[in-house]
């Protein structure tokens, strides 16, 4: 008996050139985008309040034909104007360590109102936004009334003689760092110019070190072991029709 294998090995050839590499792209893509999904869904169980903008830091790099793997990574630059690389202050989180000073940190630090080594953590009495972060606008009236002159876009407002003139309530500084040796706690003090009462905004304490909080390469490798070969079964079915 006799066969004709030629157009059998001429649909294999394609199957191995064509739907094998395109089934895989897919099967990847969708692992890494479930993957993002899952490190994002323990940030939301283990972080407290954590912000849209953290979990947009949780970001994945897709698969193509010239690049046969996908990732989920922690975004090292800032898509949004003024803001700090979700690296920055999710790495910590997921590896542990110290976290990078803030914008505001590295101001206090380089006009010598904060020694290196520190952190300016709110007080008690500080308002946070819902997030439980310090608002932007209270950082740029903190950094006006000390005259920190412009350093980074977003904190960049400098208390001035014709402001102070402007409003007479500047006339008492309302942020000030205490002197060294002061009986305050080292940290950034609100006046009171009504009644000259004074109480602490922001503290400074020493840098710790981060325990882990998430985990996020246990969570990726969970996922990839638990879809990539389902999707990949599905992905060369559809394309085996």
């Amino acid at each position: 008996m006799n066969f004709d294998t030629k157009g059998w090995e001429q649909e294999l050839d394609r199957f191995e050139r064509e739907t094998i590499p395109k089934a895989t792209i897919a099967a990847l893509n969708r692992t890494a985008a479930v993957g993002r999904l899952a490190v994002q869904d323990e940030m939301e169980a283990k972080l407290d309040r954590v912000t849209p903008f953290a979990k947009r830091g949780v970001a994945y790099e897709q698969a193509s034909s010239s690049n046969l793997s996908a990732a989920v990574s922690i975004a090292g630059k800032s898509w949004a104007k003024n803001s700090t690389p979700p690296a920055n202050f999710l790495t910590p989180q997921f590896f542990g360590g110290h976290r990078n000073l803030k914008s505001f940190e590295r101001q206090l630090i380089s006009a010598g109102h904060m020694d290196k080594g520190y952190y300016a953590v709110p007080a008690r009495d500080c308002p946070l936004d819902q997030y439980g972060n310090v608002r932007v606008a209270l950082i740029v009236r903190i950094l006006a009334d000390l005259q920190i002159a412009e350093r980074t876009a977003g904190y960049n407002r400098k208390r001035t003689a014709a402001s102070t003139k402007r409003n007479a309530r500047y006339k008492n500084a309302r942020f000030f760092v205490p002197e060294r040796g002061s009986h305050l706690h080292p940290g950034v003090w609100q006046r009171n110019p009504m009644d000259n009462s004074i109480k602490p905004m922001l503290l400074f304490v020493r840098m710790r070190s981060y325990g882990r909080v998430i985990n996020f390469h246990e969570t990726i490798q969970r996922v990839a072991e638990e879809r990539f070969a389902r999707y990949f079964a599905e992905e060369v079915g559809k394309r085996s029709r």
